[in-house]
Order: structure tokens, then sequence, then C-alpha cells
């Protein structure tokens, strides 16, 4: 098997990664998919997957994520962080957050008014 060991700018968050080390399941890896991408960006989860020959893999932390080549060629050089919450308004899990985004593609200025209206 071969994987790319990818220098990037994913930071797991010590929280995550007790998390992550805590369950960790033999023979699997970390898997980031991208689930969706809108106007607000690409949006990632977590979950557990066997390893692929042309993964990318990224590590911070003590732990090795590893994406598909193509879901790392949209996250990119982006920096992005893993976390994970306990938190009454948000629930418990992880949170994949990357870099905010300052346009939708509309060529409006975005405020808090920022509607659509064509």
């Amino acid at each position: 098997m071969r994987v790319w060991l990818v220098m990037t700018m994913i930071d797991i968050t010590d929280a995550a990664a007790e998390v992550l080390k805590g369950s960790m399941i033999e023979g699997k890896v970390v898997r980031m998919i991208l689930a969706a991408t809108d106007v607000t960006g690409a949006n990632y989860v977590l979950a557990w997957g066997d390893p692929a020959e042309d993964d990318a893999v990224y590590e911070s932390n003590g732990i090795k994520v590893h994406m598909t080549p193509e879901d790392a060629e949209i996250l990119g050089d982006s920096p992005t962080t893993i976390d994970y919450v306990d938190t009454e308004e948000l629930g418990r899990g992880f949170l994949v957050q990357g870099p905010e985004v300052d346009a939708c593609g509309c060529d409006h200025e975005h405020g808090h008014e920022h509607g659509h209206e064509h």
C-alpha cells in the first residue's frame, strides 16, 4: 500500500485527538469525507474506514487523517481544524471547521442584511 503524507494546515485539537485515540478500530483509519459543498464552502465528516493506496494522509496531534485525492484537492491548503465538542448548544461530536468564506459568488457585499433577490 502506498499513501501520501501531506503537509497541510489541518489541526486536530487535544480534545478531538483524545476521543479519536480512545475509539480507534483495529485495521481502520480516520477518514475525512467531503459531504457537501454550498455557498459557505466544503462540509466534511469524519468516519472510520479502510485505507486506500492513493490516499492523501494528513497528520496532526498524533492522528493520521486519510482522504481521497479528489477530496484532498478540494480541501487544498486551506487551514482546517478538527475539534470535539460537547455542549448543550451544539451537542456532542466532531466539528470540522475550515476558513470563513467571504463571498457566495453572487457579487454582493456580505453582511447581516445579505439576501438574494434574483
